[in-house]
């Protein structure tokens, strides 16, 4: 199915995930609108602590569950099914992750440029073209005591719909404040 402009969005305005193959096509999309609502990596306290962020893949047969914990210290702890490594990671400059997952006896390292975060999701890229590697183009984290276990497509529909009612707050205090300023100087 060919995606087009006019196609992307349902009669409410909403952005209907069902119409993308896959998770990657729809953040494709998507980053773009919500990418300037995004924390940065300076902004420890929206992805540190005690708390997991679980790994939402678009795949049929995933059903593992792959926690991250970015732990204070830059200590980290990945846990595939209850099986746990553990690691560090870096925040480098320009919005970067470094990943360092020591694996048996030896030591992996991954980079992320860091596309979005709020107290919800991370969604990170990894450099290099991972789609001819059959892999995703995204690595997406949900908070897990925030979303739940959602499937991919609740994931995304919730991540897009949080930032609809945000531009809608946005647009209503926009037009509650000329108002009031209509009516002040309407007054004087």
């Amino acid at each position: 199915m060919a995606k087009s402009s006019l196609s992307l969005e349902n009669r409410q305005g909403k952005r209907s995930v069902d119409l993308y193959a896959n998770m990657d096509d729809f953040l494709d999309d998507l980053i773009p609108e919500i990418r300037h609502w995004s924390e940065d990596l300076e902004e420890r306290e929206y992805y540190t602590g005690d708390f997991p962020w679980r790994e939402i893949r678009d795949e049929e047969d995933f059903e593992e569950s792959v926690l991250y914990f970015f732990k204070e210290e830059s200590e980290f702890l990945f846990s595939v099914n209850g099986n746990v490594q553990s690691g560090q990671w870096r925040h480098l400059q320009s919005n970067k992750l470094l990943i360092e997952i020591n694996h048996a006896k030896h030591l992996a390292s991954e980079l992320y440029n860091l596309l979005y975060m709020n107290d919800e999701f991370m969604i990170l890229e990894k450099p290099g073209d991972q789609r001819s590697m059959g892999k995703s183009k995204y690595l997406v984290l949900a908070r897990e005591h925030k979303t739940g276990d959602l499937d991919w497509k609740s994931a995304m529909n919730k991540l897009s719909d949080h930032h609809k009612k945000g531009f809608g707050t946005i647009l209503s205090v926009v037009v509650l404040v000329a108002i009031l300023l209509i009516v002040w100087f309407s007054l004087r």
